[in-house]
């Protein structure tokens, strides 16, 4: 046989193992939250024109969620994120922080999606750079401490999400 023909077998070798691999590492996985160290201090600007940081949210657990209008796997996950946000109003606080975007948008997005909690800018993305976000939407879970207990890179399930909040809740 050609060496391209086991080239090719080989490769698709390794694509069959890594997909299973891959597709047994949420297989019954319960999020939970772990102690990542101190949640990082923010001051960003709620919609309204008030300033809010971290210590405002003390004493309540916290989700905050980046995000951008113009993000499709933001408006994928935002029902989610409405859904908890509804379910443990009262319990848990949610923040949406505003990723290079525009008021106007944030008004419309928010009628859109019906959307329960305060959302903020982050003009200078300082709030971004302390929490490392690498893009949107990034999903970040406080305690009641201000703890960072979990951290999520892309759209957010709402079994991994409903997850974490019930860690920090549990506590």
């Amino acid at each position: 046989m050609k060496p391209v023909y086991w080239i090719i077998v080989g490769v698709l070798a390794a694509l069959a193992a890594a997909a299973a691999v891959f597709a047994t590492l949420d297989a019954g996985v319960k999020p939970r939250a772990e102690d990542l160290g101190p949640a990082p201090d923010f001051i960003v600007k709620i919609i309204d024109g008030k300033k809010v940081s971290l210590k405002d949210f003390r004493g309540q657990p916290l989700v905050i969620n980046f995000w951008a209008s113009w993000c499709p796997p933001c408006r994928e996950e935002t029902p989610i994120l409405v859904k908890v946000a509804n379910r443990y109003r009262g319990r848990v606080r949610f923040l949406g922080i505003v990723f290079q975007d525009t008021v106007a948008n944030v008004r419309t997005f928010e009628k859109e999606f019906d959307v329960p909690y305060e959302n903020a800018l982050d003009p200078t993305e300082a709030a971004a750079h302390a929490y490392k976000i690498t893009g949107v939407p990034e999903t970040f879970v406080i305690d009641s401490n201000g703890r960072l207990r979990a951290s999520w890179i892309g759209a957010i399930d709402e079994k991994r999400l409903t997850g974490f909040v019930k860690s920090v809740l549990s506590e």
